[in-house]
């Protein structure tokens, strides 16, 4: 990417083609250092910034701009009308501009049907299982993210302190644990660079996993509509898919109760009307290692 110096940041742009509305477009930014960020999409004339990413106690969240073609949501931002071209810049503090990192953009309708094809088999691996209910009561209801992502360092082998990682993943602005980009951040600084990626069907989830990359993905689902979740129904919540055989999905779900009752299998089609039919955002990490 060329970074250029500008308002006190490198800054750097990402082209996208025509968007119309209903859609989503999920930045993504990890690097070497974990240096703050915050990212901004301009469409026409208009700029919508979105939240700030990364250590700073004055992090505030951007103004709304609602007559904006798109706003910036908690983790995205979604279009409100025809975009014709719009473009993703990163903003990003340091002195010097980013070597590196990994900056990764993805779009997508906001809904989707489910798809019809079933998934590739992919033989499900062992992750290392963690339940964020032996938090204390106040967190954890709230931790599904920074869970996932320990069990994600836990399988690549990156040493990292749980506690800490929690207090890297909390979001200033927005008061939560689970906003995609900072536990990203997070993750970074233990060593391990990520991205946020969205699909729409199965196939870039079964070519991770076959690469050997569990997904942390972010599901929604009603009250009784993924039997076999430790949850009732979510409007948002983190659990790392680790395999797919015989149209079941297997995953280690941080609400279980217990260790123990993490390891979860669930109907492929029910998931993905959960995942992939509401955004199908993921996490990916690699360390230097794996």
């Amino acid at each position: 990417m060329d970074w250029q110096r500008r308002r006190g940041a490198w800054t750097a742009e990402a082209t996208l083609p025509h968007l119309p509305a209903a859609h989503l477009v999920v930045p993504s930014f990890a690097a070497v250092g974990s240096p703050d960020w915050h990212c901004e999409l301009i469409a026409g004339g208009e700029r919508i910034l979105a939240a700030g990413v990364g250590r700073r106690a004055a992090q505030t969240a951007p103004p709304a701009q609602s007559r904006a073609p798109a706003a910036a949501q908690v983790d995205c931002f979604v279009t409100r009308a025809e975009l014709a071209h719009p473009r993703v810049r990163f903003c990003v503090a340091g002195a010097a501009p980013p070597q590196d990192y990994l900056a990764v953009v993805g779009a997508r309708p906001a809904t989707l049907p489910p798809p019809v094809a079933p998934p590739a088999r992919v033989p499900a691996r062992t992750v290392p299982a963690k339940t964020q209910m032996r938090a204390a009561a106040r967190l954890r209801s709230r931790i599904c993210s920074p869970t996932c992502v320990s069990m994600a360092l836990d399988y690549l082998g990156v040493a990292h302190d749980f506690d800490e990682l929690l207090t890297a993943a909390f979001h200033r602005p927005t008061n939560l644990f689970g906003v995609w980009p900072q536990n990203l951040w997070a993750a970074s600084r233990c060593g391990a660079l990520g991205a946020v990626e969205t699909a729409t069907d199965w196939q870039a989830p079964s070519a991770a996993l076959a690469a050997g990359h569990p997904v942390a993905a972010s599901i929604a689902f009603a009250q009784g509509a993924l039997p076999g979740s430790p949850l009732p129904g979510s409007a948002g919540h983190l659990v790392i898919v680790r395999g797919i055989e015989n149209n079941r999905v297997f995953a280690n779900d941080p609400a279980a109760s217990d260790e123990a009752s993490v390891p979860r299998s669930y109907d492929s089609r029910q998931f993905a009307a959960a995942w992939l039919a509401k955004r199908g955002a993921f996490y990916l990490f690699a360390s230097n290692g794996r």
